[in-house]
């Protein structure tokens, strides 16, 4: 696959962004500092630019079979809202995938985000009042992404997150569940890259808003 990466100097990112090229991809990477980018392969390609600039985002999703965002807002606990830069960024990223012609992408969120499969559960119902309560400022900018990605007409798939602070162990896999069944509270950055390069190639998590956990 050719993969256009946002969020690739972050440490999902950069999980990911190794997991595609022992998978032998490429994979381009858009980043705001391309000095933060430590990894060197011949199948990996840089550009450097903000999330506003709609030609440069342009020019990295130019070869994409598959775009994929690991992008979040801030953990701010200010109760002042301050933009939206990372859903603002989406909705660059989106207009120029439709302009282009590409369809499918993959982008991370929390279960802020609702889907039409949630069930009342602590994974789809703490997360969101928790982030309201602490972080307005991510609330708000998960909720303006929901808007941004539902109404998109994109092959889409949000990978929603909870906790991923819990440190990884080989031995452990990560599940996931659509909303409608219950997940567990809490995943390690390996498995969330780990999925969302598996959610790349199945076709069955299209239009679907997966909760990933360590299983």
């Amino acid at each position: 696959m050719n993969i256009t990466l946002f969020g690739g100097s972050g440490a999902i990112g950069k999980i990911l962004t190794e997991v595609a090229i022992q998978n032998g991809d490429n994979v381009t990477l858009y980043v705001r500092n391309a000095g933060k980018i430590g990894q060197k392969h011949e199948k990996l390609n840089v550009v450097e630019g903000q999330l506003s600039n709609q030609d440069l985002v342009e020019q990295a999703l130019s070869n994409a079979d598959v775009v994929i965002s690991t992008l979040g807002p801030a953990l701010d606990t200010s109760r002042k809202l301050k933009g939206t830069p990372v859903a603002d960024g989406h909705e660059v990223i989106v207009n120029a995938m439709r302009k282009l012609n590409k369809k499918r992408l993959i982008t991370l969120a929390t279960p802020t985000l609702k889907s039409d499969k949630d069930r009342n559960s602590i994974a789809t119902v703490v997360p969101g009042i928790m982030a309201k309560v602490m972080f307005p400022n991510g609330y708000h900018e998960m909720k303006k992404l929901e808007k941004i990605i539902k109404r998109s007409s994109l092959d889409w798939t949000v990978v929603r997150i909870i906790n991923p602070n819990v440190r990884h162990k080989e031995n452990v896999h990560y599940a996931y569940s659509l909303g409608d069944q219950p997940a567990k509270m809490g995943v390690s950055r390996e498995n969330i890259a780990k999925f969302m390069y598996h959610a790349a190639s199945e076709p069955s998590l299209i239009h679907q808003m997966p909760i990933v956990y360590n299983s």
